[in-house]
């Protein structure tokens, strides 16, 4: 093809070809959208946001954890004393003790038994108070994690819903691709096809006010003034791609498969 040369007696409507290249690019254009959908920046932050709570609150699980297993070993600490302590006041009041230096060793042990109980049943209190707040904060985190796993949810369904609508669109627009090719000789989808490829996915640009639309230069006026036939199919010299000559259909077309 060389420019402002007419390609060839077609026997169709070339405006088929342009039909063609708006349905792909549409088609395109939503295969693209289902990807983005499915890659979506909001859910795949949210997703990122539940795991870091996810891992706060492992965290924190086993810190109460943690408390909770030394709160039991110091309550098993105090049973243990309160039952040496009673072992050594039943042996105080038992009668059986009649040295004065055996009697004030039990009352010595009871006493640093006694002192001991209390000191760790008063950390066991600050434990207490710690492993409180620790349930509360335990609790706001799982708050906090129950409600980016409803919003991620609830994000899924949206998306999952709009891909539907998509896919159900490109049905459509697949069936009427299938027309369209049907009415275009195989040459000529042979050609659209190789130009589509070489050119970044557009093949067929509209000659307008001696511009093609595609490239956007203007086209030497020796050229266009050749370019007047509707119902040939001319070649951009300057773009190398298939050219038709703008008329009111073409914008009728694109309005159709954009609605």
């Amino acid at each position: 093809m060389s420019g402002g040369i007419v390609l060839n007696e077609l026997g169709f409507n070339i405006l088929d070809l342009l039909e063609l290249q708006f349905l792909e690019n549409i088609m395109g254009r939503k295969v693209n959208e289902t990807k983005a959908l499915a890659e979506n920046k909001k859910l795949v932050l949210l997703k990122e946001k539940l795991e870091k709570i996810g891992s706060d609150l492992n965290s924190l699980n086993k810190s109460y954890d943690d408390l909770k297993h030394k709160q039991k070993k110091m309550e098993d600490s105090v049973a243990t004393q309160s039952g040496k302590i009673k072992k050594n006041e039943e042996m105080l009041f038992s009668g059986t003790i009649t040295s004065s230096k055996e009697l004030v060793n039990y009352q010595d042990e009871i006493k640093i038994l006694k002192a001991s109980s209390d000191e760790i049943e008063n950390k066991i209190l600050e434990i207490m108070i710690v492993i409180d707040d620790k349930i509360k904060e335990v609790k706001e985190v799982e708050d906090k994690k129950k409600e980016i796993e409803i919003q991620i949810t609830e994000l899924k369904e949206n998306i999952k819903a709009r891909i539907k609508v998509i896919k159900d669109s490109l049905k459509g627009l697949e069936k009427k691709r299938k027309i369209v090719i049907s009415k275009i000789p195989k040459e000529y989808i042979e050609k659209y096809k190789v130009l589509k490829n070489k050119k970044g996915g557009i093949a067929i640009g509209v000659l307008r006010d001696g511009f093609c639309d595609v490239c956007n230069m203007k086209m030497p006026s020796m050229e266009t003034e050749k370019m007047k036939d509707l119902d040939k199919l001319y070649k951009c010299s300057l773009c190398g791609r298939m050219l038709i000559v703008d008329r009111d259909e073409v914008d009728i077309i694109k309005s159709q498969i954009d609605s």
